[in-house]
C-alpha cells in the first residue's frame, strides 16, 4: 500500500539502513518485508511441480508456495490464505483448491495469498472424444450400410470434436459376415 505525505505519494523511510514504520488506524503503513509477498509458485497440492497437461476431464489440486520480500519461502498452502483463481472458467473452473476441465484446451491458473497475484500458470488438457462421424468417400454420411457378398465399402471415420485425438479402431462382432481392415 502506498504512504501518501501532503497528497504525494513517499516512500519507506529509511535511517541508517533500517526501515522506520507507522501507525495508521492501527495498521502499519508499511507492510513488513516479513509479510509482503514478492513472489508465488504454483505446485501441486503435495508441493510437487505442475504437469504439462492432463488427460481427458482431469482435475488437480493446486497448492501454492509464496517467496517474501525478506528471502523466507512460506508454507504449502492449498486452501487456507490463498486464493485460485481460472482465468477461463468456460475450459475449467476452480473450486477450493480442485482444478476440473469443463472440456479440452489450455488453461491459465493463478494464486492470490496477502493481495498478490502470480503470474498465470498454464496447463493443457485433451478434448475428450464426444461422438464420431462415418462417411463414405465422397463425403456422404452413412448412418447405415448393407453390402452384398464380396461387395467392398471404404468408409472414414472422424472422432468429434475434430480436437480430439483421432485414434479410433474399427470392429465387428461377427468376423464370418464380414472383415474390418484399416488402411495406412
Amino acid at each position: 500500500m502506498p504512504a501518501l505525505y501532503a497528497g504525494k505519494r513517499v516512500g519507506k523511510p529509511l535511517l541508517n539502513g533500517h526501515t522506520y514504520n507507522a501507525l495508521f488506524n492501527g495498521k502499519l503503513v508499511w507492510p513488513l518485508d516479513r509479510d509482503t509477498v514478492v513472489s508465488i509458485e504454483i505446485t501441486d497440492d503435495k508441493g510437487n511441480a505442475l504437469p504439462k497437461s492432463l488427460p481427458v476431464n482431469g482435475s488437480l489440486k493446486l497448492g501454492a508456495k509464496a517467496t517474501y520480500a525478506d528471502g523466507h519461502v512460506g508454507d504449502l498452502l492449498t486452501t487456507k490464505n490463498v486464493t485460485f483463481t481460472s482465468r477461463d472458467t468456460s475450459t475449467a473452473t476452480v473450486s477450493g483448491n480442485t482444478l476440473t476441465w469443463r472440456h479440452g484446451g489450455t488453461i491459465l491458473v493463478t494464486a492470490t495469498v496477502n493481495g498478490f497475484t502470480s503470474a498465470a500458470v498454464s496447463i493443457a488438457s485433451a478434448y475428450a472424444p464426444e461422438s464420431i462421424k462415418v462417411t463414405d468417400d465422397s463425403g456422404k454420411t452413412i448412418d447405415n450400410i448393407t453390402l452384398r457378398v464380396d461387395e467392398e465399402k471404404r468408409l472414414n471415420i472422424t472422432v468429434l470434436p475434430a480436437a480430439a485425438s483421432q485414434e479410433s479402431t474399427a470392429t465387428i462382432a461377427n468376423t464370418t459376415l464380414a472383415t474390418v481392415t484399416k488402411e495406412s
